[in-house]
């Protein structure tokens, strides 16, 4: 049985991954704080980077041996698949959008490159995911349910067993962790855009070290210390990085024209 908290927490998780994202872009698109090309390059980033490149090539390295033997090694895994790999194709990705968007270079295309790219995160593998989840509690309050929809009752107990692991306060978890996520993706795409501006390769590498070292870190303190702390420390985190965000809105290249921006 599943519990009716859990099934509330997974609404809630839905609305915030799923709903407010989708509200928040309408809402600055409507307002004209942000623009629609820079928003689509910063999520096709995300989606290509990840979806398309990364994620099924772990999979496919997933069913070599030498991987498998690798992957023994937790820290060293961690900091190399979990960090490096996931800062080299995000933060390539970004660099190359950012390096098309020849006319979007200002500050608020900045911020709708790195929302896009954050809030397409959120919404695929979160939100989305929460869709799944509410299905299969609905799939197991209704066995008929479950039979209209082709589901075998084995796959119907697997589903229980996977469910019945999971807390409301994970869900909740889920949620903060995804808010320090989508600031890490703004202070990510403010470093590559700078670096672009500024044609400073350097500014690229520092953000995938952030990236391999904020990934890393997460995964560190999670095993460590568990969730609560490990979420608390991320978002407090996302305080500064947050404010190194804001503090580029004066800075003199994004009060250049278009016509001065170039690429690197």
């Amino acid at each position: 049985m599943i519990l009716t908290s859990l099934v509330i927490s997974f609404f809630i998780s839905m609305i915030c991954t799923l709903l407010l994202p989708i509200v928040l872009v309408v809402v600055l698109l409507a307002m004209r704080k942000i623009s629609v090309v820079p928003l689509v390059a910063g999520a096709l980033s995300f989606f290509i980077s990840q979806i398309v490149l990364r994620i099924p090539l772990l999979q496919l390295c997933a069913t070599q041996q030498w991987f498998l033997s690798f992957a023994m090694n937790t820290l060293l895994y961690t900091i190399i698949v979990g960090g490096f790999s996931a800062g080299l194709f995000e933060e390539t990705a970004r660099l190359v959008g950012a390096s098309l968007l020849k006319n979007n270079r200002r500050y608020q295309d900045m911020i709708a490159f790195g929302l896009g790219h954050g809030l397409c995160e959120v919404v695929l593998l979160v939100g989305l995911g929460q869709i799944n989840n509410i299905l299969a509690c609905c799939m197991i309050a209704s066995s008929d349910l479950a039979s209209t929809l082709g589901v075998q009752q084995d796959v119907l107990q697997q589903l229980t067993a996977q469910l019945a692991g999971t807390g409301p306060a994970m869900v909740y978890l889920g949620i903060v962790e995804r808010i320090s996520a989508v600031v890490f993706h703004l202070f990510a795409t403010s470093l590559v855009f700078m670096a672009v501006k500024k044609k400073n390769i350097l500014l690229y590498f520092a953000a995938i070290l952030a990236h391999t070292a904020f990934n890393t870190l997460a995964a560190v303190l999670l095993s460590m210390t568990g969730m609560w702390i490990c979420e608390g420390v991320l978002l407090l985190l996302a305080v500064p990085m947050a404010w190194f965000v804001h503090w580029q809105k004066d800075l003199p290249c994004y009060r250049e024209s278009v016509a001065q921006t170039s690429t690197i």
